[in-house]
């Protein structure tokens, strides 16, 4: 990483050859992710899980940091731990490419040879989501599980679309957009199809560790499943505070990551012209199986066929998105339909399903904006609608659920956005 500094090199100014000093001076949640691990909430669950210490398990650093991901002979000469998530951690661990790719022939090489050489080429979106999935969603090398959740950790609730909104960019965001006019909606399909074949991925580990294992059946982590389905108010008990109305003791497996790639799977012909059928269909009877019983307790090995096949077809289906060709006249039907009463049973009537329902829209009207230059939501009323539904999804100070979620209101502002439509 302190290689990739130098002014020239990626320590520059500019916005090409500043790449690091721009993630270094702007990116700072990823910059810290390794220093975090030294603070209070860190320390306090790491003596409540019995690790010695947060900043040397292997479990944090898989994620907070570079280290565990790979041998240290294939990462740069200059790597260290303390840089936290830097280039190597989404770039790929630099040892076997780092002088490579000083050379003139570097560009002439392609996606695949680099990627032969260790080098995530982050201009795929397929790429660049499979990246943030590993640590945002999980993988089976690295999960957070409902122990360290309990302990004090954030659940992991991923949206790729959202947080690439937010992220503080170190390449050249509006000429990448300019060459894919269709990228906000491509990202949003493509995220969600990663995010739930990351769940797979899961699920296919755990089958195996089993199998191996001699165990005969499977039970998924509870924070797979939605939070909110048991615990009302995750903070400490106040006279007068206000719960969730769901009943409790109706947990659904995937409940944040699966309904909405089953929703894109099936618009995905429309969009893209890319048929999604086998990919819903496979994470669909997934689903089916972790919903037989109200724990998800499942049949090992049918776990790993049934984990496996999802996965296979979400990759499958992904990867065809990644070049198609999209239907600019779609995008305001896909509004249309993501608003209409007709979809209200394809979203959860929880806080994770409306949450994904309000995220698709808000991706909707960005690729809108993208490629007309003007938004669905220009109107002051209209966009009175979404800061009230986004504060009704929105967790307050001090919170670690939506104090101010309400389902009826949630109905109601959808309402007001669908008349807006129709005018």
């Amino acid at each position: 990483m302190s290689g990739c500094t130098a002014a020239s090199c990626h320590g520059g100014k500019s916005l090409v050859g500043g790449e690091a000093t721009a993630w270094l001076t702007r990116d700072v949640a990823h910059r810290r992710a390794f220093d975090v691990l030294f603070d209070e909430t860190s320390v306090r669950m790491a003596k409540q899980l019995g690790l010695n210490a947060a900043h040397t398990e292997a479990r944090c650093l898989a994620c907070h940091a570079t280290e565990a991901a790979h041998p240290s002979g294939m990462k740069g000469e200059r790597f260290a731990v303390e840089f936290g998530v830097g280039c190597e951690s989404c770039h790929g661990a630099a040892g076997t490419w780092v002088a490579r790719h000083t050379e003139r022939t570097w560009r002439s090489l392609s996606a695949s040879q680099k990627k032969n050489l260790g080098f995530h080429d982050l201009r795929s979106m397929n790429t660049r989501a499979e990246k943030c999935v590993e640590c945002h969603v999980g993988s089976p090398r690295a999960t957070v599980d409902h122990d360290l959740i309990a302990a004090g950790h954030p659940r992991l609730a991923f949206e790729m679309s959202a947080y690439h909104a937010l992220l503080p960019k170190h390449w050249d965001a509006a000429a990448e957009l300019q060459r894919d006019p269709a990228q906000e909606l491509r990202l949003w399909a493509i995220g969600h199809a990663v995010s739930a074949k990351a769940l797979s991925d899961v699920a296919v580990a755990r089958a195996e560790a089993a199998i191996k294992s001699g165990t005969t059946y499977v039970t998924p982590d509870l924070a797979e499943f939605d939070c909110h389905a048991c615990h009302h108010d995750l903070t400490e008990p106040t006279r007068g505070r206000p719960t969730l109305r769901d009943s409790l003791g109706s947990p659904r497996w995937g409940s944040w990551s699966v309904p909405p790639a089953r929703f894109v799977a099936r618009e995905s012909n429309r969009l893209f012209g890319q048929d999604g059928t086998a990919a819903e269909s496979s994470v669909g009877q997934l689903v089916k199986l972790m919903q037989q019983s109200r724990l998800g307790i499942a049949s090992a090995d049918q776990l790993s066929l049934t984990a496996r096949q999802s996965s296979a077809d979400l990759a499958s289906w992904s990867r065809s998105l990644e070049n198609a060709a999209t239907d600019a006249t779609q995008r305001i039907p896909l509004l249309h339909r993501l608003l209409a009463v007709e979809s209200d049973s394809e979203w959860l009537p929880t806080w994770d399903g409306q949450t994904q329902r309000y995220l698709s829209i808000i991706a909707t009207g960005r690729s809108l904006r993208a490629t007309e230059r003007r938004g669905p939501f220009t109107l002051a009323a209209d966009s009175e609608v979404l800061v009230n539904l986004r504060h009704q999804l929105t967790y307050p100070a001090g919170y670690a659920t939506p104090r101010s979620f309400d389902p009826s209101e949630i109905d109601r502002l959808l309402r007001e956005l669908r008349q807006s439509m129709s005018h």
